[in-house]
């Protein structure tokens, strides 16, 4: 199974394991440049995805402190979670 997919401009995954979505996530930012990173999470649990969420987003903000990270979710539950959070560089879409 490959873990790991571009379709159209999100970075999308196939298994829900929380810490290997990360792991990914991170591998992906240090290989590649990628100050615009757009991934999808709409097949996750709200607690899953907010997990995955905080975790790339602080390590994508380490690397490109001016860059974006734009988030596909199932809801806006997930965007209401994290609107109270200090992630400057999230963006979200439902």
């Amino acid at each position: 199974m490959k873990s790991l997919s571009l379709k159209n401009k999100y970075l999308s995954f196939d298994f829900s394991n929380s810490q290997k979505i990360i792991a990914d996530v991170k591998d992906y930012i240090r290989k590649y440049e990628c100050p615009l990173l757009t991934i999808e999470l709409k097949n996750l649990n709200a607690i899953d995805a907010a997990k995955i969420i905080v975790m790339t987003s602080t390590f994508h903000n380490r690397k490109y402190p001016e860059g974006k990270l734009i988030c596909k979710t199932q809801s806006a539950i997930i965007k209401n979670l994290l609107s109270q959070t200090s992630t400057r560089n999230l963006e979200f879409v439902i």
